[in-house]
């Protein structure tokens, strides 16, 4: 295993373990807009476990909208400095996991059928 590789897997640890911890931060809100942000933020660590690349810069999205929500003071008013870093060092992160972890989409079958059609009737 490279060494990319090694930092990006920790990496994705350490993203995963932010996003968990935020599920249960939401969830004690204890209101109908907790467990919707909580619902939003779990799907995204659900994904990024997977190695979704959509789930990646999701999550790069998710840590855009916290670091701007406490920049502006609309929510966590307790821990403003604390949300504000930690939405700086998601972005980056999760665009890096995105590039080295995210899964390749797979090709459409009938590409790739088209491309054997017309590669055998090329003249030789």
């Amino acid at each position: 295993m490279t060494k990319i590789n090694t930092i990006a897997k920790i990496l994705n640890w350490i993203l995963l373990s932010l996003l968990i911890a935020s599920v249960i931060g939401f969830l004690t809100f204890k209101n109908v807009y907790g467990i919707f942000v909580a619902s939003v933020t779990a799907l995204i660590a659900f994904g990024v476990y997977k190695k979704n690349t959509f789930a990646y810069f999701s999550a790069a999205a998710w840590g855009l909208a916290a670091y701007q929500l406490a920049k502006e003071g609309y929510e966590f008013q307790a821990i403003k400095r604390e949300v504000m870093v930690a939405g700086i060092f998601v972005i980056p992160v999760a665009l890096f996991l995105h590039e080295v972890l995210g899964k390749p989409h797979k090709k459409s079958a009938q590409k790739s059928v088209k491309n054997e059609i017309d590669s055998d009737n090329m003249p030789q």
